[in-house]
């Protein structure tokens, strides 16, 4: 996910919820390093990723633990959270200010998926409290958070919602537990108002526009969550497999209908509808989502993010040879490496080798990614710094998000797009 220009995450933001639903409220029960008489993640990635979690400062992280020992609060202004940093950012950049505390709902997801993938289960469960202690009784969750001041963006957006659904259910999955079955069926139910005449899910509800990124997610975890559920089952709430299936294969069909182009050989998605622009993670996300559902084309879409996206190695001052693929294709698009991006080349391209595709030079971009790490510092977020209203914002600094998709990437066990 590049990172969204002009996000405002300052005191005073929760104004804008006055009218909106109550949050659940809930206790969060603390991992380490927040309670440190849990034990630590043996792992070092897994250890870093676990120290992203609450603010930056000691009196801020103090003030956290007091907070969330019981996190009861209808709004989430004034108290601390127990979220993911979404960005490892030097002291000394300017953006410090504007962005360490910042996190984003979608990169909470993801380490949850993270965590879930290396057995860290009281790391995911922290989150997972976190998110459910925020979700708002009508299901909804913003987009994103300020860990230090508790305040929040105002908007609602169905990709972030999406992923948070989505790692509840991997929790789901893994555990086979009903502990966070109010969170899915929240999510469920939220994103199923958010359909419009097509049938497609809007991004949000202010908006008209229709993301293929959200959709596809979307589609994935209804088809993932009605196979949990079987022909048979349903959640606590009463959402029943039947209501879950009709909605994962109406919108599936949705998503074929309107948002996938044939070019000859290949097939990719666009950004979304009359969105022109070609991402590489909505590639990565629908070759997946396309295998699991047993259409043909999801070689084609692999193919087209192999051939179109990929940068052959190159010298990066600071941080060594990198090689990878760029978060979109096409006139103006930033020549930047994408480590999000590459790495989900690298499961997608890997998921579809039997289709006769190979992953080895998205491998080892992947493992030179990894190699960015250090104990104290993430992995690089991208290879160089671009900025600009139509592309979005890469950096170099670590980023959550490449931390949390190495892990993913390296799991025995794939929790999305799995059904």
């Amino acid at each position: 996910m590049p990172l969204v220009l002009g996000v405002a995450l300052v005191p005073g933001a929760d104004a804008a919820h006055a009218q909106k639903a109550k949050r659940r409220g809930g206790a969060v029960r603390e991992a380490w390093p927040a309670n440190a008489e849990r034990k630590a993640p043996s792992t070092p990635l897994v250890r870093w990723l676990a120290r992203q979690v609450g603010p930056t400062t000691t009196a801020a992280k103090r003030k956290t633990r007091k907070a969330n020992v019981a996190f009861a609060a209808q709004s989430a202004g004034g108290n601390p959270l127990l979220l993911i940093r979404s960005f490892d950012i030097p002291t000394s950049d300017a953006a410090y200010g504007r962005l360490a505390d910042a996190s984003y709902t979608y990169d909470n997801a993801l380490a949850t998926f993270a965590f879930l993938s290396v057995a860290a289960k009281s790391q995911a469960e922290q989150l997972l409290d976190q998110l459910k202690a925020l979700q708002r009784t009508d299901g909804s969750i913003e987009y994103a958070f300020n860990v230090k001041t508790g305040t929040s963006a105002a908007q609602v957006r169905a990709g972030a919602l999406a992923w948070v659904g989505y790692a509840a259910l991997a929790y789901k999955k893994v555990y086979d537990s009903t502990k966070y079955d109010t969170v899915i069926a929240g999510v469920a139910r939220y994103l199923l108002t958010l359909r419009n005449a097509a049938g497609l899910i809007k991004g949000g509800p202010d908006v008209s526009w229709v993301s293929t990124q959200h959709n596809l997610l979307a589609a994935g975890f209804l088809r993932d969550l009605a196979a949990k559920l079987g022909t048979r089952g349903t959640l606590g709430t009463g959402l029943s497999y039947t209501e879950v299936n009709n909605a994962a294969n109406t919108l599936g069909n949705a998503i074929l209908a309107n948002l996938i182009v044939q070019e000859g050989p290949l097939a990719y998605f666009r950004q979304g509808v009359g969105d022109p622009k070609i991402p590489a993670d909505v590639q990565a996300l629908g070759a997946m989502y396309l295998q699991d559902r047993g259409d043909g084309r999801a070689a084609q879409v692999a193919a087209y993010l192999q051939q179109r996206f990929y940068v052959a190695p190159r010298s990066v001052p600071g941080i060594g040879i990198l090689s990878g693929f760029r978060p979109y294709s096409g006139t103006g698009a930033p020549d930047v490496i994408w480590s999000e991006g590459t790495i989900q080349a690298s499961l997608a391209l890997d998921r579809t080798s039997l289709l006769g595709l190979s992953a080895v030079a998205a491998n080892t971009a992947a493992t030179q990614i990894a190699a960015t790490f250090r104990s104290s510092t993430g992995p690089v977020g991208a290879d160089r710094d671009s900025s600009s209203e139509e592309w979005g914002e890469y950096h170099t600094w670590g980023t959550s998000a490449a931390g949390s998709w190495l892990l993913i990437r390296a799991a025995a066990r794939q929790l999305l797009f799995d059904s």
